[in-house]
């Protein structure tokens, strides 16, 4: 018995509805308690109130409104793994059910320990507090914390985020399309394709609505997949999590499967019109697909091509996120700093005196030891437009840090001036760089300090850069080291604004920030107080996920690709075999023979080809400080675009192989059946 390429199509949409609401649920689970109908961010303000009036406030907004109110915190010493929710306990409410009975986290690797609201005084009282309620209780939660002196804003959650909808289609983009485009050219070729079916309904007096409807109840695939697919999905659910918010991940399959099994509908329904719109005779005899068919199985290829090529990257971005440092080695490293957040918006931040404030109040840090300087550069070499990864640093820094000299001594900085440090096996020219740094980076520095630039030679080891994010290498081996004992002086205030709000100028500590945010004048300029190590092993956490959402879409794109690789042939072979017979009896030769698609296979690959060529020409580090060479995902670039190459030869030989296989066929049955 042969399955139609219709019901197949029905097969995949439930599948991938599984995988993306799991996806989806874990993020939302991840990123705090599943089910918060509106958040509440609240920053510092000039007159805030103590921890224990905030407390108060929430939790007699949450008696009031009926409401529950929580505030999650990351465990500082496992910031991917542990974490403490505080919550208000309002008789009958979810937080009293969740104080006496904990927390059931969707994710595996999430612990989540419930405590009273009235804890908040031992955590950061700034942040985002998901109230889970109706609007009432949101306004009220401003309202509260607006009166405790707190800068607050608010936002309504959509049930399609609640739900981790809108998580599970995020970066997988690719996925979706490819497998979408999938099954809609398999209903197109299972019914326009082979107009034979429709026609022996219409034989017996069926009416087009009527055999519409009759072909749409190869919707009922749908169910027997969903059938046989929720025992399974329970089992996996039961052993990952013990049924936790399974109401959640239900609803969000619902609405992804709705959703994923619409286009195919809508594809189907329109091939069988097509269908039955062939003329009897025709479609009684197997009709040849028409022109404008083999035009669309074709087209649909190209866009298939494409998703696989920015999958590869992807996918080979992802992985070197991942390897550019391990959770534990970075949070040793961080130990307790923190980066600011600066509030980008409503803020003036197109002006430069925004700017100078937010860089004086970095210089003052750094002159109190408050703060330390990390920032990762790519300079120039002095020698065309050749560029080198650099890290500009202070004496916090190495305090912190233990950086060795070539002789295995520890460098420090003192008063001499800036020292350059060049990696081992460097061949840079020290001296054009040292008048490259005087005349950019250090421009603005003292001149005595410029032409007094010493330069060494660093042993073979890692430096931390304490990322503030994916964009910046975690560890760097390759990157010159720049020491400036006072950087408040050799920087202007621009410089150092924007290194803070880029996480570059690092406080030593939580209370060190605070202290200096309570005691400047530029307080409410930032959003959020956030710890290093959180930062990087959240980054980390994300890579993970990105890189089995890039597998996945390379893996679906290369089975796409190769499907309608053989559906392409097979229907061209259907429309023009007996013209190939004839050439192949006459002693054409086999490319003049297949040359249309020989020339199709060649035109679809090397528009794929350009396009990973564009890519890695976007990605790869230019010298421009468009793309630096301390991201990780450009210095993979060449990696990413030999890997994109790789899996395009493969289909390109997948191609190949169904011209050459449906070649024979044709010849073997002398085009019977065209």
């Amino acid at each position: 018995m042969t399955i139609r390429s219709v019901t197949l199509a029905y097969v995949v949409p439930p599948v991938l509805a599984l995988v993306l609401a799991f996806i989806g649920v874990t993020q939302v689970s991840e990123a705090g308690l599943i089910g918060a109908s509106s958040t509440v961010t609240a920053t510092a303000g000039p007159e805030t109130g103590s921890n224990q009036r905030v407390a108060a406030a929430l939790d007699r907004v949450a008696r009031v409104a009926d409401a529950t109110i929580v505030r999650v915190v990351a465990d500082r010493a496992a910031p991917t793994t542990r974490r403490v929710a505080l919550v208000t306990d309002a008789p009958a409410s979810r937080g009293e059910r969740w104080l006496q009975d904990g927390y059931a986290d969707f994710s595996r690797s999430m612990t989540t320990h419930v405590r009273p609201m009235q804890d908040l005084d031992q955590f950061d009282p700034t942040g985002t507090y998901d109230v889970f309620g109706d609007d009432r209780a949101r306004r009220a939660a401003v309202q509260a914390l607006t009166e405790v002196g707190y800068a607050v804003t608010s936002e309504r959650v959509p049930l399609l985020q609640r739900v981790g909808v809108v998580d599970g289609v995020d970066r997988t983009a690719g996925l979706i399309v490819t497998l979408t485009l999938g099954c809609s050219t398999l209903c197109v070729m299972g019914t326009s394709g082979s107009p034979r079916r429709c026609a022996v309904r219409r034989l017996h007096g069926r009416s087009t609505a009527s055999i519409v409807r009759s072909e749409l109840a190869e919707a009922r695939t749908s169910v027997l997949a969903i059938v046989i697919a929720a025992p399974c999905a329970a089992i996996w659910l039961w052993m990952h999590n013990g049924l936790a918010d399974v109401t959640t991940f239900g609803t969000a399959f619902v609405i992804l499967c709705g959703a994923l099994l619409a286009p195919v509908a809508v594809a189907h329904a329109l091939g069988t019109i097509g269908a039955c719109r062939v003329p009897m005779v025709d479609a009684l005899r197997g009709s040849r697909p028409a022109g404008a068919l083999l035009v669309m199985v074709h087209a649909a290829r190209l866009p298939a091509l494409l998703v696989l090529v920015a999958a590869a990257f992807d996918v080979v971005g992802a992985v070197a996120v991942v390897r550019s440092g391990g959770v534990e080695r970075d949070l040793r490293a961080a130990g307790e700093t923190v980066q600011l957040w600066v509030t980008p918006d409503p803020r003036p931040v197109d002006t430069q005196p925004y700017w100078d404030r937010i860089g004086a109040f970095a210089g003052r840090a750094l002159d109190r030891g408050d703060a330390l300087l990390a920032a990762p550069v790519e300079v120039s070499t002095g020698q065309g437009d050749a560029t080198a990864p650099a890290l500009f640093v202070d004496a916090g820094y190495l305090d912190r840090q233990d950086v060795r000299a070539e002789d295995g001594t520890r460098l420090t900085a003192d008063d001499l001036g800036v020292s350059v440090w060049l990696p081992p096996r460097s061949t840079v020219d020290a001296s054009r760089l040292v008048q490259a740094l005087s005349e950019w980076e250090l421009r603005d520095a003292p001149a005595a300090v410029r032409s007094n630039v010493t330069v060494g030679r660093l042993a073979a080891q890692e430096v931390y850069s304490y990322p503030g994010d994916s964009t910046s290498r975690t560890w760097l081996d390759d990157a010159v080291l720049v020491v400036v004992p006072d950087p408040a002086a050799a920087f202007s205030a621009d410089q150092l604004g924007s290194w803070l709000s880029s996480g570059d100028v690092v406080f030593g500590s939580r209370s060190a920030a605070e202290r200096a945010i309570r005691t400047s004048d530029v307080g409410r300029e930032f959003s959020a107080v956030v710890d290093v190590g959180q930062v990087a092993a959240e980054a980390a956490r994300q890579a993970a996920r990105t890189v089995g959402i890039g597998v996945a879409g390379v893996v679906s794109a290369v089975i796409v690709s190769a499907v309608l690789a053989g559906l392409g042939a097979a229907a061209h072979r259907r429309r023009y075999g007996r013209a190939h017979f004839a050439r192949i009896a006459a002693g054409t030769s086999f490319l003049r023979a297949n040359a249309s698609l020989v020339v199709i296979e060649v035109v679809l690959v090397t528009v794929a080809t350009v396009a990973a060529i564009n890519t890695w020409w976007d990605l790869h580090p230019d010298g421009a400080g468009m793309r630096s060479a301390l991201d990780p995902v450009a210095q993979t670039a060449g990696v990413a675009v030999a890997f994109a190459a790789g899996m395009l030869v493969l289909v390109g030989t997948v191609g190949a192989t169904a011209i050459a296989t449906t070649a024979k066929t044709v010849a073997r049955t002398r085009g019977n059946g065209s």
